[in-house]
């Protein structure tokens, strides 16, 4: 389903999904008993979209 939503909401809902991300990862690192595996899948989503909305923001 393709829905049209404003640039600006989009990119705005996008930066609170990467903080979210950010407080989420930090967090898991935090932990004495963090899984390594979730900490790196969840890095490695972070880092995509981290670049994704980089190049989004670079295009706006």
């Amino acid at each position: 389903m393709c829905v049209p939503i404003d640039d600006f909401q989009m990119l705005c809902w996008l930066r609170g999904q990467l903080r979210i991300l950010t407080a989420w990862r930090e967090e898991l690192a935090s932990r004495p008993d963090q899984d390594l595996e979730a900490l790196s899948r969840l890095e490695a989503h972070h880092d995509w979209l981290q670049s994704e909305l980089g190049r989004l923001e670079s295009a706006a």
